[in-house]
């Protein structure tokens, strides 16, 4: 019996495009464990199966020997592939008995249509402007939406221009802001017995298609390519052809707006204000990819998928896990959270605790501590300070504030050194050597064990704002510190993440609590150092036997 097409999806449905100067984009690479025991970091980014993408449209695998991030001082692209799948099933069939499978020319055939009968459409907007200011004229991006057919394998650049119903448009009629493009790939046989070694790892007959973005410009009115007493010249003299009059320049958002730092300003700034606008914008955007396939028949169904892209700066660390991910967000709010924690067995969640831990190593790794902490540290006050200093510990700057020596929440066994021309960030360096030791299991269990509490009364609740903390950036030095929710306010972990953290922390401090203490076991060499030194000893004191 045939099969019959149910439904399509786009995998990934989400993905994160990265603008670079390159006409090149980044080879493909994953991220595997480091073998290093001197690295900063437990992950390394290792070489992957690559698609090029060929004069006629199609893809070549190609497996590359090493990473490149740039070409020259320019940085290449990210540019993330999307494949089309599809349900199948028979005609009647219920959803469960549905089958995942790539959507190819065949299976079009088999439905009686050819890749004509597909249509992918991208949507690419920039609202940065328009949001700050609260005006939708500032939008800018592609109007109309780009529409292009299945069997079209050209590049199709995707031109950011103001609303067509915009009374000042901040984009004059006739120019444009590159936002990037797309592509649908054109899909070939795949090889089969053995023809090619990458066979079993890519799929070159899927039907695919490719976002790549733009080159990381800025854009802005004559004002912004000119240096004055108040700004420097913040664009390129090309680039400087927005409308002065639009509305982003010299506009002043709220202060209430979060983040507020993420766009240039007129110098000296206007007092009680965020500072006022220099007009400038980029080309960053975010991006919906819909995929239409019609099927004939007694009545013609419209079978609809959908991707969202976001195209945003380099990543200038990619062989660093953040704690808190895309993935980690999503988790939170798809499905039973409690529930997906509680089918995890014990073997599981330790493994799972063991990466958050090493995830957390890595982001402190890249993290300034002191910078932070001198610049957006609390002031303490009543049961936050301690009754005395720690002795010994030099952090002492600002005084009274997180992290310092009169932090009630520091463990006043621990000094920190001050700092010194060996050791320009001591308290970069001291998070990351304890984080380090934290980062293997049997070592956050001897914490666990010594400090019962301690992690509850460190860590964040999720969403946890106390009413005596800043809103702000400025926080106490409570897990993670200084860093902030896209609501500004301090950052956490999801909720998912936290519970099963503290569930399996409950789990150690149970199991201490019930075991009876018993020496530590030597391992095979310390074993064989103490037979040896027993050995001596006894010879010295018995030198006749």
């Amino acid at each position: 019996m045939a099969r019959t097409i149910h439904a399509i999806f786009i995998d990934p449905p989400i993905a994160v495009a990265r603008l670079g100067g390159s006409t090149a984009p980044q080879d493909a690479y994953r991220w595997v464990e480091s073998v290093n025991p001197r690295s900063d970091g437990n992950t390394v980014i290792d070489p992957w199966w690559t698609l090029d993408v060929l004069g006629d449209g199609s893809v070549e695998p190609r497996l590359p020997t090493s990473v490149r991030l740039r070409d020259g001082g320019l940085i290449r692209p990210v540019a993330p592939f999307f494949e089309v799948w599809a349900l199948v099933g028979s005609p009647q069939s219920p959803a469960s008995r549905w089958t995942e499978v790539p959507l190819t020319p065949d299976l079009l055939r088999e439905a009686g249509v050819d890749e004509s009968a597909i249509t992918i459409e991208v949507d690419a907007k920039n609202r940065k402007a328009a949001r700050r200011m609260v005006n939708p004229d500032l939008v800018f991006g592609t109007y109309p939406a780009v529409s292009v057919r299945g069997d079209d394998h050209g590049v199709h650049a995707l031109a950011g221009g103001s609303p067509p119903d915009a009374i000042t448009p901040m984009i004059p009629r006739g120019r444009q802001i590159p936002l990037g493009s797309f592509q649908i790939m054109r899909s070939r046989k795949q090889p089969t017995g053995g023809k090619a070694p990458w066979e079993d790892v890519v799929n070159v007959e899927t039907i695919r298609f490719r976002f790549t973005p733009a080159r990381g410009r800025f854009y802005g009115p004559p004002e912004a390519a000119r240096q004055t007493a108040e700004h420097e010249a913040a664009v390129a003299p090309g680039d400087a052809f927005l409308d002065p009059e639009a509305g982003w320049l010299g506009g002043v958002t709220r202060p209430t707006l979060q983040p507020a730092d993420t766009y240039d300003l007129l110098r000296p700034p206007p007092p009680n204000t965020e500072g006022a606008s220099l007009g400038v914008v980029d080309d960053t955007c975010e991006a919906r990819a819909t995929v239409r396939l019609t099927l004939p028949g007694r009545k013609t169904r419209v079978l609809e998928a959908n991707a969202s892209i976001f195209a945003g700066p380099p990543d200038f660390a990619p062989d660093r896990r953040p704690f808190l991910s895309l993935a980690d967000e999503l988790n939170d709010r798809g499905g039973d959270g409690a529930r997906r924690n509680a089918a995890l067995g014990k073997a599981e969640q330790e493994l799972w605790v063991g990466d958050l831990f090493e995830r957390i190593f890595e982001t402190v790794s890249l993290f300034n501590l002191d910078h932070f902490q001198r610049d957006l540290s609390i002031l303490l006050r009543g049961d936050r300070l301690r009754r005395q200093p720690i002795a010994g510990d030099q952090v002492e700057i600002p005084r009274n504030h997180a992290m310092t020596r009169m932090d009630r929440l520091r463990n006043p066994d621990l000094q920190v050194e001050g700092r010194s021309q060996g050791v320009p960030l001591p308290l970069h360096e001291h998070a990351r050597t304890r984080h380090r030791l934290l980062q293997d299991v049997e070592g956050l269990r001897e914490f666990i064990s010594e400090h019962p509490g301690r992690l509850e009364e460190l860590i964040r609740q999720p969403f946890e704002v106390q009413e005596r903390e800043d809103a702000g950036p400025t926080t106490t030095m409570r897990m993670p510190p200084f860093m902030r929710q896209s609501n500004a306010f301090p950052l956490t972990l999801s909720v998912w993440q936290y519970e099963l953290l503290m569930s399996w922390v409950r789990s150690v401090e149970s199991a201490k609590a019930l075991k009876p203490a018993k020496a530590p076991r030597l391992s095979p060499e310390a074993a064989e150092r103490r037979r040896a030194v027993l050995a001596r000893l006894d010879a010295q004191e018995n030198p006749n036997s």
